[in-house]
This record gives C-alpha cells, structure tokens and sequence, in this order.
C-alpha cells in the first residue's frame, strides 16, 4: 500500500516559533492516510500525541509507529512562478521548462537566464519534452496542437495540428527528426519534423478509439521482426525500435517503428489511467489506484494500491515515480522509498537522476534531492 501524507502547511514556522521562545508550546498535525495525528513543540523536543513519532533525518522528516516508517521528502529549494504551473521538464545539465494553466512557457538555463513565451498555447501546456540535443523542446497543449521550440530564444519553428482530441503523449525517436504522439480519440501519429507533416497513423483494431494513456519508444538490439522492412525517407533511426502505447482498456500494444508492423498486445488491467516503460520494465497505473509493474513478460512482476487515480508514472535511474495525491518513489523491487506530498497539491513532475522537480497547486515548483 502507498501511504498518503499531508502535513500542516506551516508547521515549519511551528516549530522554529517554539525554538526561538516566541510561545512556549505550540501543535501541529500531520493527516496519514486520512487519520489525524498531532505533536506538541516544547523547547527543542517534539513530542507525540498518539502513536507517531515524528523525526528529522537529513532535512526529510521520517514518520514511525510500532508497524512501519514513513520518509516524507522535504524541498532543497522552492521557485515561486507569476502563474500556476502545468506541465515541467528539466535536463541533467540544469535546464528547466514551465508550462502554464494559460498557455505560459518558461525556459530557464543551467546560468538562471529566462526565455519567456506569451501564449505559447490557447490554454493549459499538458506536457514539456526536450529533445536529446537538449537546444529544442517540445510541447502538447489543450487546443490540440504539437510545438517545437528553440529553448535559446524561444522561437517556435514548427506547429503539428491533425489530432482532434486530448493529446496525451509525446516522445522523441532518436534524436527527433521523427516525433510520435497519441491522443484520447486512439489516433498515435508519426511525424516528420522538417515538414511538420503526419506520415504514420497506428490504432489498434480491435477498438479504433480505446483512448491513448502513454507511449514509450524502445531501443531493441534486434529488429525481432520477419516481415519485409519497409524504406522511406520520411523515417529516421527507427531500425532496432519498438513503440509501446498503454490505452485507457488496460491493452498494451506493440508495434516495430522500422516496419510499422505490430507486435501483438496484451493487457495489463482495467482502466489504465498511466503508463511508462524502458527496456527492462514496463509501469501502468489504473484509476483505483493500483500500479502494476512487468519484467521481461506479461505476467505481473509486483503490484501496489493506492486510494487515488494515477495520474503520471516515469521512469528514471532505476526508480518509478508515481503521482496521484502525492509522488510516491519506488525501487524496481516494488519497496516505496519515499513520498512527496505538499499541503496545496501537485499538478506534475519530473524526475532526473539525483533530483524531483514538481509543480505545486500554488504557483510553485520545488526541487527535492532523492
């Protein structure tokens, strides 16, 4: 089970009041899985009021019973946005990009200089993906639209329009001359960069319009596919790749981008609501809350529960992070290491090795070490 955790928004400025002699007593209260817990400040010590334990440890707070211990991640450093942030992404190099609720975009640089884009989208940026040369992003917005970008100064190259539904997925193949993406209708299209144009359309055909969840693109050592290839120019570095999309049915489908051919499907549960994969595992979140992870086959490799809807799953440096009320971070083994929870509530996240970028409800985008 995933523990969910929401703490007092200013218990911090409880306790240091307390450890300052501002009052000589004061409470805060943290909710752990919908049960109240409170603790008392008196001088240095917090004392608990039931049977948690409140503790500190390397700045993250750690929350014990006599059953289980809880890691509750805490922020190294807080941005405060002018608007609320929908969408993020960030490079291991220090880029960052901040999508907004209307039409924002923000592309910050390793050095802290800014390119702003008004109006980037007639409304909510939905997602942010840079492309590997890490100079270009790309973004997917409510009006339907595909952009690329210029992170240096913000200009805007390329604008893709044929979806006619809720885009909800976007990758790069290779280094991005070709682009694929997937919306709620169940159309997933290939484009072509240079002409901005769609050169592939995959559904599945069993349910023409099962909507699109996520997609991941694969790098395989072998084609793994007897059929004849099919060569043409509108397709680049597709050899040895395989496309995997997660549709809302539960049914994962794959598909060899080199021939466009499918590989099969099989499916992973009902109401598939996330989705993510690499080459050793494949990740699907359900609407009831359950997270169900597969290695090397179709059978279930583990699986965890939660009380809400899963709304994004990534995969990054060997751990999953999973957001529904909070992040929640797990090993591969399916062991939750550490949450993140806010008072306010959380609209994305992006996760990078050595750090979890998330965009909170309040106009904010915090950084936490993992």
């Amino acid at each position: 089970m995933i523990d969910n955790v929401i703490i007092q928004h200013d218990f911090r400025y409880v306790i240091q009041d307390v450890q300052r002699g501002v009052v000589e007593k004061e409470r805060f209260w943290v909710y752990i899985n919908d049960e109240r817990a409170e603790f008392e400040c008196a001088g240095r010590e917090i004392v608990s009021l039931g049977p948690w334990k409140f503790e500190e440890n390397h700045g993250d707070i750690v929350l014990r019973n006599e059953v289980k211990s809880i890691i509750v991640k805490q922020p190294l450093s807080v941005m405060n946005a002018d608007y609320e942030v929908s969408s993020l992404a960030a490079t291991d190099d220090g880029k960052r990009a901040l999508g907004g609720t209307q039409g924002q975009l923000e592309f910050i640089n390793s050095d802290g200089k800014c390119v702003e884009v008004h109006d980037a989208h007639y409304s909510d940026i939905l997602h942010i993906q840079y492309f590997p040369s890490k100079q270009v992003a790309m973004t997917i917005g409510l009006d339907y639209s595909i952009k690329i970008w210029s992170v240096l100064d913000g200009s805007n190259p390329r604008t893709m329009r044929k979806h006619t539904a809720t885009l909800t997925a976007l990758a790069a193949i290779g280094r991005g001359r070709n682009i694929v993406s997937g919306a709620r209708d169940g159309a997933v299209y290939i484009w072509e960069c240079a002409s901005g144009e769609a050169v592939w359309e995959f559904r599945r055909v069993k349910n023409l319009t099962d909507p699109v969840v996520g997609l991941a693109v694969i790098d395989i050592k072998e084609p793994g596919n007897e059929a004849q290839q099919v060569s043409n120019s509108m397709f680049y570095e597709t050899e040895n790749k395989k496309l995997l999309v997660g549709y809302e049915s539960g049914v994962v489908a794959t598909y060899d981008l080199e021939t466009r051919c499918s590989f099969g499907e099989f499916s992973a549960g009902d109401k598939m609501s996330a989705f993510a994969a690499d080459k050793d595992i494949l990740v699907t979140g359900h609407s009831d809350g359950t997270i169900r992870c597969f290695r090397g086959s179709e059978t279930i490799w583990w699986e965890l529960h939660g009380d809400e809807e899963v709304r994004k799953i990534q995969i990054s440096d060997n751990k999953i992070y999973c957001l529904q009320r909070q992040v929640a971070i797990i090993n591969f083994d399916g062991k939750v290491e550490s949450i993140f929870s806010d008072y306010y509530g959380l609209n994305d996240f992006c996760a990078i090795p050595g750090s979890l970028y998330v965009a909170c409800k309040d106009t904010t985008v915090k950084k936490i070490s993992v």
